[in-house]
């Protein structure tokens, strides 16, 4: 389910986003591939959330949060702390499980694969108005007791989903009740909890989130076709089975592509070979977001379905100075500072794919309250704090044991998109127990 998903929109775009195109080609065929394993490790549980999970109103700090404390904390502004000494404890400092009995793609596996700077493990995201608890996986599996979690989009929330499920295997033991094995490898998979929890979460490979054909699909093919109109995807079918649904989706937009709608062709974007009308990255996806959220609010077979999160983009960090397939092109060992780094500025690009995120996500709930009582629509505002975390990318690191110990060749492939887990991806896992909590 990996994804070349880094910018590229034609020859009109910085150096910098065609740079991360070129990585998007040869890196991710690379790194796609990776044979499950059986998940069999046992780690002590974190001690957060031992309380029950349907508290609602009491202290942020040791509890899930209420409805009012939850809409009052702006999780998406803070600062990365270290936190070298509370080894996993609240807040995400230090390795909160052990990946290499996961059922995890290999390249999330830094610290297995031999990623010396163990540093990023060390760091905590601290919101400036209020504390972040971390996710407790056994509070967790008491919240969504009987219910069905799915992540829908790219290969970023195939990220998010196995590091949550790796990390809820702690306190639980996962069978993996359906994987299907497609041309570019998992496209759909569901692991299950069983009783006394009855827990599934599933991930559905729809990097555009309505039907496409083309480099997505095949690495062969140059370009996308993506039906604007065709909501078509096995997660469209699927929504009657679910009870949280969490998109996370962007980083294919930016890609060459030809625009159907209604049958004809709208627009293209990145084909200068073609005369027809150019379409912007965000201005598409706005679109799809959109027409993606009105389905879910008119599904009417979809009454479980009770929050739908909306995830901003998390921006790669390929380094401009560098080629893509440098040593160094994500090499760097500490986050950003966003009050003094430049570096970890948010690009056009992303920003204007953040915004349409919050206000479609914001129209979508105002839609929801009118017609659909009971259906709650958040935006998980990760692009901020992934911004500022270039030091937690697999990198060179995407094989087991890739250089034996030894110097890395100057020439080798990247991925500077994807999150070594653990890692701050945990921190979007944790954000979002708030949120399925605060309902």
């Amino acid at each position: 389910m990996a994804a070349a998903e880094v910018e590229h929109s034609g020859s009109s775009l910085p150096k910098k986003l065609a740079t991360f195109a070129l990585c998007a080609i040869f890196t991710l065929s690379l790194i796609y591939f990776s044979p499950p394993l059986i998940i069999s490790s046992t780690t002590n549980l974190l001690s957060q959330f031992q309380t029950r999970a349907r508290a609602r109103t009491t202290d942020l700090s040791t509890h899930l949060p209420g409805v009012a404390v939850w809409k009052q904390c702006d999780y998406s502004d803070g600062k990365w702390v270290w936190d070298g000494d509370h080894g996993g404890a609240a807040g995400g400092g230090g390795s909160r499980y052990d990946s290499e009995n996961c059922d995890m793609k290999m390249t999330y596996k830094c610290v297995i694969n031999g990623k010396p700077d163990g540093g990023y493990l060390h760091w905590r995201w601290q919101p400036a108005s209020c504390n972040l608890p971390a996710l407790d996986p056994a509070a967790f599996l008491r919240l969504l007791r009987g219910k069905r979690l799915a992540f829908v989009g790219d290969s970023t929330a195939r990220n998010q989903a196995e590091a949550l499920v790796c990390h809820l295997a702690t306190a639980a033991r996962p069978v993996t009740v359906r994987r299907d094995e497609e041309r570019l490898g998992r496209k759909f998979w569901r692991w299950a909890f069983p009783s006394p929890h009855d827990v599934n979460v599933s991930t559905y490979w729809s990097p555009f989130l309505v039907r496409s054909e083309g480099h997505s699909e095949d690495y062969g093919m140059a370009h996308e076709v993506v039906v604007l109109d065709a909501l078509t995807e096995p997660w469209a079918s699927d929504l009657a089975a679910m009870d949280v649904m969490v998109i996370s989706a962007g980083h294919w937009f930016p890609h060459s592509a030809v625009y159907y709608d209604d049958g004809e062709i709208v627009g293209v974007h990145g084909r200068p070979d073609m005369n027809r009308t150019e379409m912007s990255a965000p201005s598409v996806y706005r679109k799809v977001l959109r027409r993606t959220l009105e389905h879910v609010i008119n599904a009417t077979m979809a009454d479980k379905l009770e929050l739908v999160v909306v995830e901003t983009i998390a921006p790669a960090h390929f380094d401009g100075r560098y080629s893509w397939n440098h040593r160094d092109a994500c090499s760097r060992q500490r986050p950003y500072d966003g009050d003094v780094d430049g570096e970890a500025k948010v690009g056009d690009t992303e920003a204007e794919l953040r915004k349409a995120v919050l206000e479609e996500v914001a129209a979508a709930a105002t839609a929801a309250r009118r017609r659909r009582p009971g259906l709650r629509f958040e935006v998980l505002d990760v692009t901020r704090l992934a911004a500022m975390r270039p030091d937690a990318h697999p990198g060179v690191y995407i094989y087991k044991n890739a250089y034996g110990g030894g110097p890395v060749p100057e020439t080798a492939a990247n991925d500077c998109l994807h999150w070594c887990a653990p890692g701050p991806v945990d921190t979007f896992n944790d954000i979002l127990m708030q949120m399925i909590a605060g309902g």
